[in-house]
């Protein structure tokens, strides 16, 4: 199975993609927009700007999850909805192939009582109405 395809049940992909949803960005990511403390000893500046940092790498990372749960889910929806207009599509065609054979053999059946009747037996007269051909 190639990984861009997704199997399984309608019902539960349907359910699974209403259900995801990101995390919400915990509050502490917020202090990535204040400027770092550059009071203090040079260890204390270094940490403030090194917090800086990994604040600013898990926003990024925060930001690309959530990006690929509402992608997945977007995917997860689309794949149930396709497999249900497929499904559907399967339906119809399936049941307009039964009418087809059903009538090919209801035709069969008449056919064959018609012959077994004595009804299906070739006429060695003219047609009625034809005239017959003139001679010269």
């Amino acid at each position: 199975m190639p990984g861009t395809e997704i199997n399984g049940n309608i019902t539960a992909m349907s359910a699974v993609s209403q259900q995801l949803s990101a995390p919400d960005l915990p509050p502490s990511l917020a202090r990535l927009g204040t400027m770092p403390s550059l009071a203090g000893l040079f260890e204390g500046i270094a940490m403030s700007v090194l917090d800086k940092a990994a604040t600013a790498s898990m926003s990024a990372f925060m930001g690309k999850v959530t990006e690929d749960i509402a992608t997945f889910s977007g995917k997860a929806r689309t794949a149930a909805i396709t497999y249900s207009a497929a499904d559907v599509a399967s339906a119809l065609e399936l049941a307009g192939k039964a009418t087809k054979v059903i009538k090919q053999g209801v035709d069969f059946v008449k056919q064959s009582s018609a012959a077994q009747s004595g009804e299906g037996k070739p006429s060695t007269t003219e047609p009625s109405g034809e005239a017959p051909p003139a001679s010269v």
